[in-house]
């Protein structure tokens, strides 16, 4: 299943290192284009149809990936198919008309600015989760391809259509919304029939212990997913409330960058391991998703340690680069973003062990404490101390966060921490950090001269570090130099 997992992970590379390159290109054009204050109330609209989205969606497709394993072992996957449509469209259509009404009734209580925006993100969020959901079906069939591509061409064709309405036909931040819009519209229903097959809204019928099983399995996601989105984006609200949008539009620059590497990787992985990890934990028990769950936190602790440790020491020259000097300021919350990514990749390896059980309650538990957490200390914050005191208190609710599921989790199941790996992890990301802290600040008056070089420096003192240490093993070791053949032999 190891194999899998890599055999995975390569095949998803591309669905998070294209969108992730496109984000960071995206980023240096629109902060030309739009000043921090409109660039703040587009962010302002992307986090309102992040969370409609993960009402209407998460518990859906948590459940999608958590039950198709059994019920295709069952032979009874176009029942739950069929059910997994129909409730989709009553979840969103519900949202949507619920959130309509309360933007109509606060109309004149918010910017025009953001309510025009909203109009246009209220369509971006219907399209966006019946996207979603189908992108879960692509994950839990292992589908990974398809997922990848139709992930792909939401990204780069989205900004395309997006920049084009922006430049070409002189649209404002509005444009990139429909630019999103389109992008997903256009293959929608192609997507629908690979995932779901025939393209046709009678699909069984609802089928009530299905609907009994995914609920009471999804509905602590909902809550789930509304702390996590108190605890990654909320703060843009209370910084627009109290210090303005200007503010919002510097944070979310300086936030985007840690959010398209590190949060990058953590999704990644998530993509590739939870559909094997229900697959260990369906078919071969408690012993085999141990040592799963083992191998597969020494593999996230190799690739996110040093890239979180590398962005950190890295992050003005790399704002620089990326950002409009409008934006520059914004490099001060990059670290401790990185570092809230890397917290969050460890904590979900540690939910494994509630959704093995179905208690995403405790899941749920421990996310409103961190949320709730979270809230008061922006509130109490932000006021005084601006963007940055969000960036700290995003940290502080991570870090508690994995504090209380690594306690909770052990009363379920307690599998091996690679605390080796850890520590020569550790030490070796330490080492690479010193030496292109060093280089990055001191070789050329080039940033851009200086990030090419440090990254590449970086890369080759890690893994001379870890050779010393002894970290890799010996299988490893073929493998990554059969990899090197492979990659530069000579054709």
């Amino acid at each position: 299943m190891i194999k899998d997992l890599f055999k995975d992970l390569t095949k998803y590379l591309p669905s998070y290192i294209i969108p992730s390159l496109v984000g960071i290109i995206a980023l240096p054009i629109i902060t030309r284009l739009f000043s921090p204050a409109d660039y703040g109330n587009y962010v302002l609209v992307l986090a309102a149809v992040s969370i409609l989205s993960a009402i209407a969606t998460a518990w859906i497709s948590a459940s999608i990936i958590r039950f198709y394993p059994a019920y295709k072992l069952n032979n009874r996957i176009r029942e739950f198919q069929g059910t997994i449509v129909k409730l989709i469209l009553i979840s969103v259509t519900t949202i949507f008309i619920v959130t309509l009404s309360i933007f109509y009734i606060v109309r004149n209580h918010i910017s025009l600015t953001f309510y025009f925006l909203m109009r246009i993100g209220l369509l971006l969020f219907i399209a966006t989760s019946i996207f979603s959901i189908f992108l879960s079906e692509l994950r839990a069939k292992r589908q990974v391809v398809w997922y990848s591509f139709f992930t792909i061409w939401r990204s780069v064709i989205g900004l395309g259509f997006g920049i084009m309405l922006v430049i070409i036909f002189h649209y404002g931040a509005e444009g990139l919304l429909w630019g999103s819009f389109l992008s997903i519209a256009v293959v929608l229903p192609f997507l629908w029939k690979i995932a779901i097959g025939k393209f046709s809204l009678k699909i069984g019928s609802i089928h009530s212990s299905i609907v009994s099983e995914i609920v009471k399995y999804g509905f602590p996601i909902i809550v789930v997913n509304f702390a996590s989105w108190i605890i990654m984006l909320s703060d843009r609200y209370v910084i627009n409330f109290f210090r303005g949008s200007e503010e919002v539009g510097i944070y979310s620059a300086g936030y985007a960058i840690p959010q398209g590497i590190i949060f990058a990787i953590v999704s990644l992985f998530l993509l590739a391991s939870t559909p094997i990890a229900f697959n260990i934990w369906e078919k071969y028990g408690v012993k085999a998703s141990q040592k799963y769950l083992t191998r597969l936190t020494r593999y996230y602790l190799l690739i996110g340690f040093p890239a979180t440790v590398g962005l950190s020491v890295l992050s003005k020259p790399v704002m620089h680069i990326l950002t409009a000097p409008a934006y520059f300021s914004g490099y001060i919350v990059i670290s401790l973003i990185a570092c809230s990514g890397f917290l969050s990749g460890l904590s979900s390896n540690f939910n494994f062990v509630f959704s093995y059980y179905k208690r995403t309650n405790l899941i749920m538990f421990c996310n409103l404490i961190c949320a709730t957490l979270n809230l008061g200390l922006n509130f109490l914050l932000i006021p005084k101390y601006g963007y940055i005191a969000a960036a700290i208190t995003t940290f502080i609710a991570f870090a508690v966060g994995l504090f209380i599921i690594i306690i909770m989790s052990k009363h379920f199941l307690v599998w091996q921490f690679p605390f080796k790996s850890l520590g020569k992890t550790a030490i070796a990301s330490g080492v690479m950090g010193i030496a292109v802290y060093h280089l990055s600040n001191s070789l050329t008056a080039s940033n851009l001269i200086n990030l090419i070089v440090g990254i590449c420096l970086g890369v080759i003192v890690y893994f001379v570090m870890l050779l010393l240490l002894h970290e890799f093993r010996s299988e490893e070791i073929k493998e990554i130099r059969a990899l090197a053949l492979k990659i530069f032999k000579p054709r």
